[in-house]
């Protein structure tokens, strides 16, 4: 659960960073900000994907290792 909220967090973090770049591209045109924009939302839907993910993999490591204890 933990791992999971980490991505969120992350997911967070690049949204509101690319938000600030598309307001700089929208008040001064510059392309580099339109770049770090796309790069930004690309980044925040990996790690949302990442904390999809997150929860099946820690279920099945969980499991794993309650099928080794005696």
């Amino acid at each position: 659960m933990m791992t999971q909220r980490l991505w969120l967090g992350l997911a967070v973090v690049y949204t509101c960073t690319a938000l600030v770049q598309l307001y700089l591209l929208a008040s001064t045109g510059a392309v580099w900000a339109g770049t770090l924009t796309a790069a930004g939302f690309v980044a925040a839907l990996l790690c949302v994907l990442a904390a999809w993910k997150t929860p099946k993999r820690e279920r099945d490591e969980t499991r794993e290792i309650d099928s080794h204890q005696p």
